[in-house]
C-alpha cells in the first residue's frame, strides 16, 4: 500500500516477503509525497518493472508540477507542497532528467489493474486500485464524460465506500487504518506508515498476499 516516499521501510518489508524482490509486487499508488526518498521509491518499481496504479498523490504531482517553472504562486501549487508532501518529494530529486523520465513513467499508471488468473476460493478475482472502487465498477469501460470522471474520483479520492462487486476482490489503500480491514470481497491495506506514532499508535507499512490473505507489515525506518 501507500509507501508516501518510506524507501527504507519498504526494502525492510520486502526482505519480508516469500521470495523478496522476485516476489511478483504490486502497488497501490501513492509512491510520493509525505516521506523523504519518492525518487528512490519510484525508481525501485521502475527498475523491477513493479505494476503500479495511480495514486491521488501522484495525480496531483503530475498536475502541479507543470507550475513549478512558471506559476509557483499558485495556491493550488502550494497547497501540494506545505500541505500534501509536495516539498519532499521534490526534495528527493537532483536530477532535471530523472525528474521528467519519471513524470513520463507515472503518466502512464493505469487507474487499476485486473488479475483475471488470480481468484479466491469463491471464485473472485483480483482488482488492486488506489481506493475503494465501490459502487462504479460498472462504469470503467464508459465513454460517457461525465462517467469517466465519476469513475475517476472514486479510485482516487473516495474515502472507504466499500462496495460487493460480486465477480471481483479488490484490494486497495488510500484511508488510513490501524489494522487491515479483510472481509469476502474486498480488502484495505493503507495502515498509514508515513505517520508519527504521535498521529497513528502503530504507523506501518503493509503488504497482503493474495489470495492466501497474509499480511506482511514493517514498521516505519525513516530518519
Amino acid at each position: 500500500s501507500d509507501v508516501h516516499g518510506c524507501y527504507k521501510t519498504l526494502l525492510a518489508l520486502i526482505e519480508k516477503l516469500p521470495n523478496k524482490k522476485d516476489s511478483k509486487i504490486v502497488f497501490l499508488g501513492d509512491l510520493v509525497d509525505r516521506g523523504a526518498n519518492s525518487y528512490d521509491v519510484i525508481k525501485f518499481v521502475m527498475d523491477n518493472n513493479y505494476d503500479c496504479v495511480l495514486g491521488n498523490h501522484e495525480k496531483m504531482f503530475l498536475e502541479y508540477s507543470t507550475m513549478l517553472e512558471n506559476d509557483r504562486k499558485n495556491p493550488s501549487l502550494v497547497n501540494w507542497l506545505f500541505k500534501n508532501g509536495g516539498e519532499q518529494t521534490l526534495s528527493s530529486y537532483t536530477s532535471k532528467e530523472e525528474f521528467y523520465k519519471q513524470l513520463d513513467f507515472l503518466k502512464l499508471l493505469p487507474l487499476y489493474l485486473e488479475y483475471k488468473d488470480y481468484k479466491t476460493k469463491d471464485g473472485r478475482y483480483l482488482v488492486v486500485s488506489h481506493s475503494a472502487i465501490g459502487q462504479t465498477w460498472e462504469l470503467r469501460n464508459s465513454q460517457n464524460e461525465v462517467n469517466i470522471k465519476r469513475f475517476e474520483s472514486q479510485l482516487l479520492w473516495s474515502r472507504y465506500k466499500d462496495f460487493d462487486n460480486s465477480e471481483i476482490f479488490n484490494v486497495y489503500g488510500h484511508t488510513i487504518f490501524e489494522e487491515p480491514l479483510i472481509n469476502d470481497y474486498s480488502s484495505a491495506i493503507d495502515l498509514g506508515c508515513y505517520h508519527s506514532k504521535e498521529k497513528i499508535s502503530n504507523p506501518r507499512l503493509c503488504a497482503l498476499e493474495f489470495p492466501s490473505m497474509k499480511v506482511y507489515t514493517q514498521e516505519s525506518l525513516e530518519d
